[in-house]
């Protein structure tokens, strides 16, 4: 393995770090892919149908090369943690782990396990910091960040379309913690800083219970009124939250695209795509969770085939998925193309072999 990562990690004891390090260096590629073997997914709740579509994406993949696959779905970080351990303690041996954390940032003592168990793990949908560098092979995914500067974009060129000038705003974001959401965040207020009129704020950033228009439309109700008059966009951290914040608007008699803007910048489903392609929502970008979960799975399947890791970043071609046989980088991010709304920027955007119409609609 070529990974050359020299963590300063603040967590771990020097003991630890460097069992890890000898862990992840010992950790033997195959000398050919195997033709049959299992690959288990640690990942969050399929009812989120975003989480659904990354379990899809990865076992499709999976099932390109003959491996079984199995999805383990948790709701918190603490049953997330459990079952990884109850796996570890059967002595079982996938030939690789899909992990998509709970908490970015919680997750550190079951990456630290499964690194030292030897199996080979990639993790998806939030990106890990550098300090985490010698607990995983690959990242392959989102780049949060990203996001949150398209979201930033899409908000610019829709006020310049609309004829309106940029105040004041308010964010609807995610459950507390969520370590992609605070990128998300991040990356907008930076884009904001360089795009926004000066003398632009955040009123108010509010997380919810959730990832999902209900949610949304809870946090749009309680602040939406009480910031009445002060405020001409809303920032939902998805499509899906930013569509319940406006239907909370509505009812508190705004209309979106005129009098305030909403943007999400995640495509999501047909009731999202509709918003986007009438006004209501300025635009999106295709942050499909079928890629991801198939990104993560390239990423594996490509270690495995080369036992080299390139220690640098890279954004996937929207083209075709990487090739198998160079080794992955360390940080792979899968295409983030935005959308205008227009319907042809759905059916003629494709992202390896599916366009944006397939990709943004998933329930």
């Amino acid at each position: 393995m070529t990974t050359k990562t020299k963590s300063k990690t603040r967590w771990l004891s020097v003991a630890a770090t460097a069992a890890v390090t000898a862990t992840m260096t010992c950790t033997a590629a195959w000398a050919e892919l195997p033709g049959e073997g299992s690959i288990v997914m640690f990942g969050q709740s399929r009812e989120n149908p975003y989480f659904g579509q990354n379990a899809v994406g990865a076992g499709d993949v999976a099932a390109e090369f003959g491996w079984d696959f199995t999805y383990v779905e948790s709701s918190t970080q603490e049953a997330q943690d459990a079952a990884i351990q109850q796996l570890l303690a059967t002595g079982q041996k996938p030939i690789g782990i899909v992990l998509n954390p709970i908490s970015g940032a919680a997750a550190v003592a079951s990456e630290l396990a499964i690194t030292q168990a030897g199996i080979p793990m990639v993790i998806l949908n939030q990106v890990p910091s550098k300090e985490q560098a010698d607990l995983f092979i690959a990242y392959g995914g989102v780049s949060d960040y990203l996001s949150g500067q398209n979201a930033a974009q899409l908000l610019v060129a829709g006020a310049e379309k609309a004829g309106i000038e940029l105040g004041n705003g308010l964010v609807v974001n995610t459950v507390a913690g969520h370590s992609a959401a605070q990128e998300r965040v991040a990356g907008f207020l930076d884009e904001m800083a360089r795009s926004f009129p000066e003398g632009s704020e955040i009123l108010a950033d509010v997380t919810s219970g959730g990832f999902l228009e209900n949610e949304g439309y809870a946090v749009g109700s309680q602040i939406i009124p009480a910031n009445a008059g002060q405020f001409n966009w809303v920032y939902g951290v998805n499509d899906a939250l930013a569509y319940g914040a406006m239907t909370a608007a509505k009812e508190n008699g705004i209309v979106p695209g005129e009098d305030v803007l909403f943007v999400g910048g995640t495509c999501m489903n047909a009731t999202t795509n509709a918003a986007v392609q009438a006004g209501e929502l300025v635009g999106t970008s295709v942050q499909a969770p079928y890629i991801e979960g198939a990104a993560a799975m390239y990423a594996l399947v490509a270690y495995l085939n080369t036992g080299e890791v390139i220690n640098d970043e890279r954004n996937l071609s929207s083209d075709a998925p990487p090739s198998i046989d160079e080794p992955p980088y360390k940080w792979n991010y899968m295409p983030n193309t935005m959308l205008d709304g227009s319907p042809e920027s759905y059916t003629e955007t494709v992202i390896w072999g599916k366009t944006a119409q397939e990709l943004c609609n998933y329930n």
